[in-house]
């Protein structure tokens, strides 16, 4: 057992301090938090406000976290990373549920919730086994102790759930955190968007972005890593634009010796409108990595069911995106991973898929020198 983890170990270590010059692998995965909380959004910002209604949506919105199983989604997504071993990964929606029971309820054990409570970051670190480590996380929606009771009980339990962007990074790669100089913004290693979604009584829907600065053979990259608002009715698009509008201008100041790389959940299409993230990020040159791929498969990440048991996928958007300051010379091995009946959770091809969205991989060859 020593002689081949120590032996890995030391392949890795080689391949990324003294691989070929200008090769880079990464991938982004949005997790799913694990159910739909567009109910959840409605009820919180209701006129006026119904604390039965919004009680009601908290429950059915953690029956069905806990029903999508997400310790077994954790261990699929690990899963996939570890056959690729991308040198980074963007995740999206990693998230926290916990629960507190001050007044004795028991309903944190409840059978039909229990499983709801989970750090989505701990799972996915431990079944990596310490092949990565957290790099950069930047934290966004955030509510604590909100009040919530199961029919039988007259006293509350305490629901937090923290959304999260994080950056993983391969063990043996040493990285710094990017300061982006967000004053009021600042959110542990990256930065909230000044541009947020209200919601009633869980305040603003905070997103943002954070990123890292890397050495992988003689190369300087910068990753970074997002998550923008969604556009679906009744949210106009104009949030998720003034997003990526502030993101690119930050972008803009990337050091000219330092290869940028953005992943991340942008909700938007090629075809979308040019005021649109996508439109924005290629009317100023980014290159989408995904259209440098041999072939013309459509790349469709988004979505699944919310309950996750579709038994084909229903991937039919292309939302998550890895896009490039610099032209590469060439795009590999660019897949969607996790779309295959074969990829879902136990039992093999009846359990669930492990997330709504698709991960993205790209294998990205530049220029050396970039």
């Amino acid at each position: 057992m020593f002689c081949l983890r120590n032996l890995f170990i030391l392949f890795i270590f080689l391949y990324s301090q003294s691989g070929i010059a200008g090769q880079l692998d990464v991938m982004t995965q949005n997790q799913y938090l694990g159910a739909d909380l567009a109910p959840v959004i409605g009820a919180a910002t209701a006129e006026p406000f119904d604390p039965v209604a919004f009680n009601s949506a908290v429950i059915m919105a953690l029956q069905q976290v806990a029903a999508n199983k997400t310790a077994e989604r954790m261990q699929a997504q690990a899963k996939s990373i570890s056959k690729r071993q991308p040198h980074f990964v963007g995740l999206q929606e990693v998230s926290v549920f916990s629960c507190a029971d001050p007044y004795g309820t028991g309903a944190c054990e409840d059978p039909a919730i229990a499983d709801a409570f989970n750090n989505y970051l701990d799972l996915t670190l431990a079944a990596l086994d310490g092949a990565y480590d957290a790099a950069a996380i930047v934290e966004n929606f955030k509510v604590e102790n909100v009040p919530f009771f199961l029919p039988e009980h007259t006293q509350p339990a305490l629901l937090t759930l923290i959304d999260r962007d994080v950056i993983l990074a391969r063990s043996d790669i040493e990285t710094s955190t990017v300061d982006f100089s967000c004053v009021g913004f600042v959110s542990i290693d990256g930065c909230n968007y000044q541009v947020t979604l209200p919601a009633g009584a869980f305040g603003n829907v905070l997103r943002g972005y954070v990123g890292i600065d890397a050495t992988v053979g003689s190369d300087d990259y910068r990753i970074v890593n997002t998550h923008l608002e969604v556009k679906d009715f009744p949210i106009p698009p104009l949030f998720q634009d003034a997003q990526a509008l502030e993101l690119l201008t930050v972008l803009g100041a990337t050091p000219s010796d330092k290869t940028l790389v953005v992943l991340g959940d942008i909700n938007s299409s090629p075809g979308d409108p040019l005021t649109s993230p996508y439109g924005q990020f290629t009317a100023l040159g980014y290159t989408d990595a995904w259209t440098l791929r041999p072939g013309d498969k459509p790349g469709s990440t988004c979505c699944q069911l919310a309950d996750l048991s579709n038994k084909k996928s229903a991937l039919n958007q292309r939302i998550d995106m890895v896009f490039l300051g610099v032209v590469p010379q060439k795009v590999k091995k660019a897949r969607v991973l996790g779309d295959k009946v074969s990829t879902k959770t136990r039992p093999p091809g009846l359990g669930l898929w492990s997330s709504d969205h698709g991960a993205v991989a790209a294998k990205l060859h530049f220029a050396e020198g970039n």
